[in-house]
């Protein structure tokens, strides 16, 4: 075909796509696969032949199952320089919407390709990043005419091989609907060849060097899962240990030292590496040496997780002495001893067993120091499997913190867990610091502080004083962080017992120390307490009186050890994998890394408040943000009813720019749970039912502030807008989105047209923007969003959704939509205060609905309403 079709349908003076030449012939040829979301989302299949790239779009994308032949529909050839292209066609443009590269790589055909393309029957093998193998393109029919406006059809067909799927292996796209940009190096129109790749390093099989390319050491097995790339995290929180009475018993559980220092995650990419405090403040800048060792790691990316400590001449750990290397830039001997490994070089390791993310902790570090000629600051937190209980006695007969036990076989989750426990030698917590005393006699800085803990209502308690401990140092160091927190009056609730009024100064409960005592009183007060040292890498409001919970009875399997035995921990109860009769494959997966909440968790969810949800989807159809591999990972947007979607969801034919193309709808608990099934972690709705479609029943403002507006902004301006609605003789409902903003909504009689409520959002949020400038915008540049509150209006249009309310956001928190009363707003509920884990109890005892007026108004957008603002 050459060029001339390519060049004739764009305008390169507005479309971003390149213009390209006919290139020479190269040594291999390549081959490209993008996704393209135009009017109807497609793949674009592109072979490259005699210097320009042959294309077909595959309206359902490719599959490797043999027995599921795809339609492909020849269209003209491209320039080669398009196969690394990616990006928005503009509107109006010729194939309008986004483009991302999903696959390259290089092709090898199998037959003379020109004399197979002529024909009409290419075979070839494929040798890319997601589809590999031999494979064939077949056309079907005759070759129409020259100028011809009929379509030329061929089917896409994956050849029986070792790599050929059936089931839902085989749905590749579904499975991989990442971009594969990152793999490329600087050539602008060829794939990386697999020299190029000799970094990627397998995990299942092999741990390279950077600097030895020859050198490898076996790492143990690994499940199945861990076959799959997945993109890096950019943040990851740690899993936390819960506190308990005793050890528990048992071949199951592994025992680490207790360490006394700051808990850190390390994030290693490409030679750069970021060292995380346990609240996720960066103090890389804090602890160069150790970002410095890391660096030497023989892997691309990682994410590990450890206790930096500060050691003695005598070897043993010293809080007080990491207090003094952090505060006073004192020289210490830091140590990061290290005990989990949650990513490395493309693979997401926390669902795998914890004996065997060790184990290849273990082999990355043995490596390091088998390459290292000096010593290094990076050390292996070792374990002993069973025996806690004789460990514990022996870590506290040598003055240790105590110990943690974790159960081998348990994934990496972010949170707190039972699977994690920590048993301490002696009692020994956080305190929030809230005033403390004058000093007495010769003493400078302070006599003692003064300690509290919040209850889960948020209230601060006194929990007595700490006055020993200090060195001249220390109460050097503590006294000049009160300054900057004066305060009048006292932080704590109720009125304080056994504490002398006279010398006390209140400080902001902004501090955080760490005690040793001795017991708890009836009065919930603390005897015989030392000060250790300030926490700075735990905020305040987490701080709680810890109690001890009884470790887990030990399971069948306690007998042996998983080392021997190879067995996986049972199941809990309540991990089941139906639920409203859909069946959830891997229902332990993590959705929401932060949060550590699985698919099973979101079900469950779903099924608890669909009484709340189902009403805002019934009849209207849906866009969903799915995401196979959680929250912050690869996601994708899909409106359009595929062939694969299950038929619980029911399908509607909507009429869309003159064509007719099926969307979702979710009627009933069952179609909810498929979108679970999934991946779906945003259901967003039409603003129209299917009754209605062309008369939108509601009109939404999303009120999108700037990231460095503060939250009393978004609450002034939701206030704004409702106050110019009731004026208007509206009501208007507020909703947080989950994210950063909020919602307001003015239910309507389905009377007008999309573009009459179009017009009148588009001019009540002009008119907002022309009276408050400083405040509003209702352009979406981010130029002119700049320290203002963008009122979008654009979710009032034909198409346009709104995520919808009781849906979960796909954010590793895993925050929620949720309807509340403008009362709420005001007195500070926040747009993210509600997750999956908590709104079910929201919900529960809430004593009214804060819309349960909503559906009952019937309010009607009048002649003068439209003409209000013209």
């Amino acid at each position: 075909m050459g060029l001339n079709h390519y060049w004739q349908k764009r305008n390169f003076n507005i479309t971003p796509e390149p213009s390209g030449q006919v290139a020479e012939a190269g040594d291999t040829l390549a081959f490209y696969i993008q996704r393209h979301h135009a009017r109807r989302l497609h793949y674009d299949f592109r072979l490259e032949l005699d210097g320009v790239l042959k294309s077909w779009a595959i309206p359902k994308g490719p599959t490797l199952d043999p027995k599921e032949k795809r339609l492909a529909v020849h269209v003209e050839d491209h320039p080669l320089e398009y196969g690394h292209f990616e990006g928005q066609i503009p509107e109006h443009q010729y194939g309008a919407g986004k483009v991302i590269l999903w696959d390259c790589g290089t092709w090898e055909p199998l037959e003379d390709p020109h004399v197979g393309y002529q024909k009409g029957a290419l075979k070839f093998m494929l040798h890319g990043e997601k589809l590999s193998g031999k494979w064939a393109l077949v056309r079907m029919g005759k070759t129409p005419a020259e100028g011809s406006s009929e379509k030329e059809n061929w089917l896409l067909i994956k050849e029986k091989d070792d790599v050929a799927q059936s089931g839902e292996q085989a749905n590749i796209t579904e499975n991989r609907p990442e971009s594969i940009r990152r793999l490329f190096s600087g050539d602008t129109h060829r794939p990386l060849k697999s020299s190029d790749k000799a970094r990627r390093v397998s995990v299942a099989s092999t741990l390279s060097s950077r600097q030895s390319a020859g050198a490898h050491h076996a790492s143990p097995d690994l499940d199945g899962e861990v076959g799959k790339t997945q993109p890096m995290p950019t943040t990851m929180q740690p899993q936390l240990a819960l506190l308990a009475k005793k050890a528990p018993v048992g071949e199951h559980w592994l025992t680490e030292v207790k360490f006394d220092g700051y808990r850190m995650l390390a994030r290693c990419e490409d030679g750069e590496v970021k060292l995380y405090s346990r609240n996720g403040h960066d103090w890389t800048a804090k602890w160069k040496g150790i970002a410095d060792a890391l660096k030497q790691l023989p892997i691309d990316q990682a994410w590990l997780d450890g206790e930096l400590v500060a050691l003695q001449p005598n070897g043993k750990i010293s809080f007080q002495a990491l207090q003094d290397a952090m505060q006073a830039n004192n020289a210490a001997t830091l140590a990061y001893f290290v005990f989990d490994l949650m990513y490395l070089n493309g693979h997401d390791l926390r669902s795998q067993p914890l004996i065997k993310r060790k184990a290849l902790l273990k082999t990355v570090l043995q490596r390091a120091a088998d390459d290292s000629q000096a010593p290094s600051p990076l050390h292996f937190s070792d374990h002993i499997v069973g025996n806690a209980p004789e460990v514990f006695d022996h870590a506290c007969l040598h003055d240790l913190e105590g110990i943690i036990a974790k159960r081998a076989e348990s994934p990496y989750q972010p949170r707190r867990t039972e699977d994690w426990l920590k048993i301490k030698c002696g009692l020994r917590q956080e305190f929030v610091i809230g005033g403390y005393t004058d000093p007495a006699g010769s003493r400078q800085g302070f006599g003692a502080l003064l300690l509290g803990v919040y209850d889960a209502e948020g209230a601060l308690h006194y929990a007595g004083r700490v006055g020993t401990g200090f060195t001249e140092t220390t109460l050097a160091q503590v006294s000049k962080q009160f300054s900057r927190l004066q305060r009048a009056s006292s932080p704590f609730t109720g009125k304080l017992t056994g504490l002398q009024m006279r010398g006390v100064h209140w400080l902001t409960p902004k501090l955080v120390a760490e005690v040793r005592f001795a017991q708890w009183t009836d009065s919930q007060i603390v005897r015989h307490a030392a000060f250790v040292g300030l926490r700075q890498d735990k905020p305040a409001r987490e701080i709680v009186h810890e109690t001890p919970a009884n470790p887990p009875p030990p399971t069948e399997d306690a007998a042996s050890s998983p080392e021997q035995s190879g067995q996986q921990r049972p199941q809990r109860s309540g991990s089941v994998r139906e639920i409203a009769g859909v069946r959830l494959t891997h229902p332990g997966k993590i959705l929401f890394a932060q949060a550590g909440l699985t698919k099973q968790d979101l079900a469950h969810y779903y099924e608890e408040i669909a009484p709340w949800i189902l009403p805002q989807l019934q009849g209207r159809p849906l866009s969903l943000v799915r995401c196979p591999t959680g929250a912050g990972q690869q996601c994708f947007f899909q409106k359009h009813a595929a062939m694969t979607i299950p038929d619980n969801v029911r399908r509607i034919q909507v009429p869309v720019s003159g064509f007719s193309d099926d969307y979702m709808v979710v009627d009933d608990l069952p179609a909810l749970i498929c979108l679970v099934q999934m991946g779906v972690l945003e259901i967003h709705t039409w603003g129209s039912r299917e009754e209605n479609l062309e008369q939108p029943d509601r009109i939404i403002f999303d009120l999108d502030p700037d990231e460095a507006l503060p939250w009393t902004t978004v609450v002034e301006s939701a206030q704004l807008v409702h106050a110019l609605l009731q004026a208007l003789g509206l009501e208007s409902f507020v909703k947080t989105t989950g994210g950063k903003g909020v919602h307001v909504v003015i239910p309507i009689v389905p009377e007008h047209s999309w573009q009459t409520i179009k017009a009148f959002s588009k001019s009540a949020a002009q008119y907002l923007e022309k009276q408050l400038p400083d405040r509003f915008t209702s352009n979406m540049s981010k130029e002119k969003r700049t320290g203002k509150v963008f009122i979008d209006y654009l979710r009032n249009a034909p198409g346009a959704t709104a995520i919808a309310a009781y849906s979960s956001r796909a954010k590793p928190s895993a925050t929620v939509s949720v309807p509340i009363s403008w009362e709420e707003l005001n007195m500070g509920v926040r747009s993210d205060s509600f997750t999956i884990a908590n709104l079910p109890e929201r919900l529960a005892r809430q004593k009214q609905d804060p819309w349960q007026d909503y559906e009952r108004l019937r309010q009607h957008i009048t002649t003068a309403m439209l003409e209000m603002f013209t």
